[in-house]
């Protein structure tokens, strides 16, 4: 029974203890919080920057195989539109192209196929994806400088052919 009464008057002193610190603090006034500095280098180490970049090479690299993909079966209505209004697609609502991902989509495909590289700008999805998949998991499991060089020769070589 002693100890039962010990722990209501340790409850209730400790209830007291909190209704006074509310008290003291005006509904108005925040506390500050404390900002850690984190320099670029601890920043550039981190797991989590690694990821989070190696998802977004592995995004672009999605983005530009679906717009080149798409723009393989619509070229011939999308085209014409580009030639004609160049970049200014991109702002007019009033066009419509038919590749997948829209206006964005056609005239990132109409740039790299048409003004660019042809089919050999496919070797810059492969190349973010590799960049991708070596930043999610943190291992090289593709060499990035052979697929570099590859990349290059591959984008000089066979748009010629």
């Amino acid at each position: 029974m002693a100890g039962m009464t010990a722990f209501f008057i340790f409850v209730f002193m400790a209830g007291n203890r909190m209704k006074e610190k509310k008290k003291k603090e005006t509904p108005g006034q925040l506390k500050q919080e404390k900002e850690e500095q984190v320099s670029v280098k601890e920043l550039v180490k981190d797991e989590r920057t690694h990821k989070i970049a190696g998802i977004v090479f592995l995004i672009m690299s999605l983005v530009l195989f679906i717009s080149f993909t798409s723009y393989l079966f619509t070229w011939k209505e999308d085209q014409d539109k580009f030639i004609r209004y160049s970049s200014g697609v991109l702002f007019n609502d009033e066009m419509q192209v038919e590749n997948l991902l829209g206006r964005f989509g056609a005239w990132l495909s109409h740039l790299f196929f048409y003004k660019g590289f042809g089919v050999a700008s496919y070797l810059v999805c492969t190349f973010f994806f590799i960049i991708g998949t070596n930043f999610l998991f943190g291992k090289k499991i593709f060499s990035i400088a052979r697929n570099l060089k590859y990349v290059l020769v591959g984008l000089i070589v066979l748009p010629v052919f």
